[in-house]
């Protein structure tokens, strides 16, 4: 198919070799529409041809985006689903039913350092490395 450009002046081509009368009101007008129409076309590949460079544009914009985010967020390539945060367990008092929330360092904190986890609700050991100890301890005070 031609372009725009081409059928208008095909068209501005076959007005001029009609010999039309250019005094005569309604070719008069057939004219003033046909150089509106050559002056449309002409716009129409301007803003053809900025679009396009502002495609490139846009294209070599990204492209340097792209290296600028590399160079920002190049520690960010490491998990950031929070998997080294510690682990929360919820725990349920034996003795009141409370839950409690622990996380993993807690629990590890006391199995290392032989420390209890209490219950905030009731007070009572929910968790102790000594578990056996206080057992027995238990045990030796019903003997009494």
């Amino acid at each position: 198919m031609k372009t725009l450009q081409e059928r208008v002046a095909y068209i501005h081509g076959l007005a001029e070799g009609m010999n039309l009368d250019q005094k005569d009101p309604s070719i008069k007008l057939l004219l003033q529409i046909l150089d509106l129409v050559d002056e449309m076309v002409e716009e129409i590949d301007d803003l053809t041809d900025r679009t396009e460079e502002n495609e490139d544009f846009l294209e070599a914009l990204d492209a340097d985006l792209a290296d600028v985010e590399d160079v920002v967020f190049e520690d960010d390539d490491e998990c950031t689903c929070h998997c080294e945060d510690a682990e929360e367990f919820e725990i349920q008092c034996p003795h009141c039913d409370a839950i409690v929330t622990v996380n993993e360092d807690e629990l590890a904190e006391a199995a290392d350092d032989e420390l209890a986890i209490h219950c905030p609700d009731c007070g009572e050991i929910i968790f102790s490395d000594n578990e056996d100890d206080d057992d027995d301890a238990d045990e030796d005070e019903d003997e009494d």
